[in-house]
């Protein structure tokens, strides 16, 4: 993900594991929704979940996100050899977002206005990722995120990276 001050859009890019490229254009507006979802499905953590007090959830919470931060490698270079484009070399920009839990699996669905978008499978340590990601390019374009980021642990704890 990169923000680009030309745009005020966050470029988000993903590639398959079959060398395919995806690229949507994200709004502000759709970043609060994404970063929304996942911070919910962050909650649904098994672990987290069966916690009886507030204090524990947001311990257990902040320590699986420490770790998956650190098995995240953050120093590599997005792969820019795509054997092939989709959507087309234009940026399509996000419109509808799709989520859901199937077969025990978060399920995540970025579509543009008209036409095919992409699902993944996100778990637990991705979603971090993501999101991280995802809150660095926001913080490049000062998309002020106060009263979201004030609710969630993920940035209270965490310095985001740039």
């Amino acid at each position: 993900m990169l923000y680009n001050p030309e745009e005020e859009r966050v470029l988000f890019r993903i590639n398959s594991t079959g060398k395919q490229e995806f690229r949507f254009w994200i709004t502000r507006r759709y970043a609060l929704l994404m970063l929304k979802i996942l911070k919910e499905h962050r909650e649904t953590d098994p672990g987290v979940a069966t916690q009886t007090t507030p204090e524990a959830k947001k311990a257990l919470q902040s320590f699986k996100q420490e770790k998956a931060m650190g098995q995240a490698d953050f120093s590599k270079k997005f792969e820019e050899e795509a054997d092939e484009l989709p959507l087309g070399q234009d940026a399509q920009i996000a419109f509808k977002l799709n989520y859901g839990i199937k077969d025990g699996n978060f399920q995540l669905g970025v579509q543009p206005k008209e036409g095919q978008g992409i699902s993944m499978v996100i778990n637990q340590d991705l979603n971090v990722s993501l999101t991280q990601l995802l809150l660095a390019a926001a913080k490049k374009g000062d998309w002020r995120f106060a009263e979201w980021e004030a609710s969630d642990p993920l940035t209270n704890e965490r310095q985001v990276i740039n």
